[in-house]
């Protein structure tokens, strides 16, 4: 009978049995409850293993790249693992765990990416619109090497890198890119090289912007965020609820220009009276051709004040 024949009739083929580490792979695997994990996170598990003292029948003290690679197919034929069906390369997906939404599995990949603008805007129950897309933030790619340089100088001790070259170690790899659709939802990846706060989702792998820096995002790039007539509704109904965070996080923020328009916003067109807010009429600019809108074209009308053209119709 042909494996064709034997899949149509029913057939279960029999898996391969585990080794004692492949059996302790899957235990740690399995109850981690994650639907998916890094090629670094599996090397990390297996390293653990490896450090536990438990009687695993092991060829060597440490593991190298080898060992990783015989394990994974070992745990692939085992049907514990296998490729994930939108990342492919470096994200294996654990068969027995339940599956989990984009935002989650996209975290797992890339912990510093974080949903921002319009999705966090409807987490945060400050609009009722829904995005196409999910919208998550992540620094720029020389900002992600560092931080996960960060976590392998943690990860490896000074003994285990002199006791394997470096061609053996698994390194972190950090995400250049996401795929353009993960678990069937569109996927919008914003980079930056000052990305804001975020804060861990309760029973979730994702994160989501602040509230403060929820509101940063709409002064910043206003178009992923509705558009500025929907930015200044949500300003208007719900600024005043948030305003500690609100000025906590446009205080952090580089850009003088948002310091600009929130100000505009929050005092003028609000009417907050606040002396943290009216701080950042130094920042306005005499003579300069700053906009409310930075999509919009400019409009002579202007708030004195702030120094700003109202350019929103």
């Amino acid at each position: 009978m042909s494996e064709e024949q034997k899949q149509d009739s029913g057939h279960v083929p029999m898996l391969y049995k585990l080794t004692l580490l492949g059996d302790a792979m899957r235990e740690v695997l399995e109850a981690g409850g994650a639907s998916i994990v890094t090629q670094y996170t599996l090397f990390q598990e297996m390293r653990k293993l490896y450090k536990s003292g438990q009687k695993l029948w092991l060829r060597s003290p440490i593991p190298d790249k080898d060992d990783l690679e015989r394990m994974r197919l070992q745990l692939r034929d085992a049907k514990v693992l296998t490729t994930d069906r939108d990342f492919q390369v470096g994200v294996y997906r654990i068969v027995a765990n339940g599956d989990r939404p984009a935002e989650d599995i996209c975290g797992i990949v890339e912990p510093s990416c974080y949903i921002s603008h319009l999705s966090a805007m409807a987490r945060y129950g400050l609009t009722d619109r829904r995005s196409a897309k999910l919208h998550l933030t992540m620094p720029d790619l020389k900002t992600v090497k560092g931080i996960w340089q960060g976590i392998f100088e943690k990860d490896y001790t000074a003994d285990e890198l002199n006791a394997l070259s470096n061609t053996q170690i698994v390194p972190p790899s950090p995400r250049t890119a996401f795929p353009n659709i993960v678990r069937g939802q569109k996927i919008k990846v914003t980079r930056t090289s000052h990305p804001g706060t975020s804060t861990p989702i309760r029973g979730s792998y994702a994160r989501i912007a602040s509230i403060g820096q929820v509101f940063c995002d709409m002064l910043e790039d206003t178009e992923a965020c509705g558009g500025m007539k929907h930015v200044m509704e949500v300003w208007e109904e719900h600024a005043a609820v948030y305003l500690d965070e609100i000025i906590e996080s446009i205080g952090n923020r580089p850009n003088k220009i948002t310091k600009v328009r929130a100000g505009y916003l929050l005092d003028e067109f609000i009417g907050i009276k606040d002396a943290r807010i009216q701080q950042w009429t130094k920042f306005a600019q005499r003579g300069g051709s700053s906009l409310l809108n930075p999509t919009a074209r400019f409009e002579p009308i202007f708030s004195e004040k702030w120094m700003l053209s109202l350019n929103v119709n």
